[in-house]
């Protein structure tokens, strides 16, 4: 018998990082059931072109993807900047009415001929059909679900819960693969939240601050296990991209230390001057790779290629580049590869400092001691903790040149220590594989 399976909510090929979760939810789900596994993960993109770049190596990995239903309601912007205009929002606020009001018909009336009326294009119903005739919705692995007190909070909510309403409806299996929950400001946000995830048949969460939060507002089903990132592996499938690799790894110094960067353009969301804390942000790490120019080499990796300015780690890396000093080495490290690709030039670096925190992951996993700048929610602060690695964490919000270079000395003079707690936590997370490998089955074959 063939399990049908719909990953959720997006593949998202240019963040490495996600694209990591949905490939190994899938390997997972794969690896976990005895019969034959129909798995189709859902897109990302804000036009054909942008979901072309979004799942394309998704597709040629195998996978088949479906064109997403719940789309970004600032799809039709055109602003390439960090921080979006008042119009911008404006018109994304318009946008995200009148998808609401279209979702939400359909949650109440889940038939063919309403949903072909509201939503004409074929491709959006070829989804819906699918999502009517799978066994299951799983929602990938990642940063799933946190707010900060802002006006669309809410919306924001509806935006990431909507998948599992849907599939709720639909009298569908609902799984959370490892998720950070939290922090949820509002009552009424919490209120929803709770509604929402406590009708999950399963839900994992990465970091245990994710599990005491969900703990706190009333989500009674909450299980704690490893971000789905540690299963990665690296690899070498076409033979062009491991040149262009190998032609980045012999830029490095043979000399000095070669340390990984990787930065993002961030909105600071929770602060009222988010312009100032940014260019502080970047500062901190410009001066960094200046008062260590000596003895390290600086590797500057695209984590994240795009599709928004939001997102497109280039933005932030051409920022701190412009405040180096000119005898300041450096690598600009931005590559049309896959995370298993992409892996392979961690494993070459001696130490990281990351913002993308699947990039310290993924350093962790090839072995390298990785320092991480937190943000946006539990995550960085919560996993870290987990494998006894939290002292090498700093906040973005707090974030000064100072701190930075504490944390970088820190992995230098304990670097055998910080490899043993790694060795100890991989030991941890092959256990904790099995573990939920057996729960899954357990849900999605009975």
């Amino acid at each position: 018998m063939t399990n049908k399976v719909v990953i959720v909510p997006a593949c998202t090929d240019l963040n490495r990082g996600d694209q990591a979760l949905v490939w190994e939810a899938a390997y997972l789900l794969e690896s976990s059931l005895e019969g034959d596994t129909d798995i189709s993960i859902v897109d990302y993109g804000n036009n054909d072109e942008d979901r072309e770049k979004q799942s394309r190596q998704t597709k040629d990995a195998g996978f088949k993807v479906l064109r997403n239903i719940v789309e970004n309601p600032k799809r039709i912007s055109s602003e390439s900047t960090v921080h979006s205009s008042k119009f911008g929002f404006f018109i994304a606020g318009l946008l995200a009415i009148a998808d609401f009001i279209r979702h939400l018909t359909i949650l109440f009336f889940p038939v063919d001929f309403l949903f072909k009326f509201l939503f004409p294009n074929v491709e959006h119903q070829k989804t819906f059909k699918v999502f009517k005739a799978a066994d299951s919705i799983v929602v990938k692995g990642g940063g799933f679900l946190h707010t900060y007190g802002k006006l669309g909070d809410l919306y924001y909510l509806w935006f990431g819960l909507y998948y599992l309403l849907l599939g709720k409806r639909l009298n569908k299996k609902i799984i959370v693969l490892p998720n950070s929950i939290g922090p949820i400001t509002g009552y009424g946000n919490r209120l929803f939240t709770k509604w929402v995830l406590n009708k999950c048949d399963l839900l994992y969460v990465r970091e245990r601050v994710s599990l005491d939060f969900c703990n706190e507002i009333g989500i009674k089903n909450a299980k704690y296990a490893f971000d789905l990132g540690y299963y990665a592996e690296e690899s070498f499938p076409e033979e062009n991209n491991k040149k262009l690799i190998q032609a980045c790894i012999e830029k490095y110094s043979t000399t000095k230390r070669n340390v990984g960067i990787t930065v993002r353009p961030y909105r600071f969301p929770s602060s009222d001057n988010p312009g100032e804390k940014y260019e502080k942000y970047i500062k901190s790490i410009a001066k960094f790779c200046n008062e260590n120019k000596n003895e390290s080499m600086f590797h500057f990796i695209v984590q994240v290629q795009g599709p928004s300015a939001h997102e497109t780690d280039l933005i932030a890396i051409k920022d701190v580049e412009s405040r180096l000093d000119n005898n300041c080495e450096y690598s600009i490290i931005d590559l049309d590869i896959n995370y298993k690709e992409i892996m392979t030039i961690y494993d070459k670096l001696d130490y990281l400092i990351g913002t993308r925190f699947h990039s310290v992951i993924f350093s962790q996993v090839q072995g390298i001691p990785a320092a991480a700048i937190a943000y946006g929610g539990n995550k960085t602060h919560g996993i870290m903790k987990e494998i006894g690695l939290h002292e090498y964490v700093v906040d973005i919000n707090d974030i000064e040149y100072s701190a930075l270079q504490a944390i970088f000395d820190n992995l230098i003079k304990n670097n055998l220590d910080y490899k043993e707690k790694l060795a100890d936590a991989f030991e941890a997370i092959e256990m904790d594989k099995k573990s939920v490998a057996s729960e899954l089955r357990g849900v999605l074959e009975r």
